[in-house]
């Protein structure tokens, strides 16, 4: 794959993890801290096997978990 298509991917999929996320939040608030829990975990671990892409992706959504303009407190 092209170096663009491989940035549109991971943009794409990224997206796509923020509107489920924000969808199950909105449905029930209390799973805002067990995600946020384990997307910490899955950061860890991908930083672990410097897979540093992968953390890059996982930290992206923590820091929107965290962000009142994305996720409402």
């Amino acid at each position: 794959m092209s170096k663009a298509t491989v940035e549109q991917t991971k943009m794409g999929t990224e997206g796509i993890a923020f509107c489920i996320a924000r969808t199950l939040i909105e449905r029930d608030p209390s799973l805002k801290a067990p995600m946020r829990a384990n997307l910490r975990k899955m950061w860890e671990l991908l930083e672990e096997r410097e897979d540093h892409a992968a953390a890059d992706m996982v930290d992206t959504m923590i820091k929107a978990l965290n962000d009142p303009a994305f996720f409402k407190p």
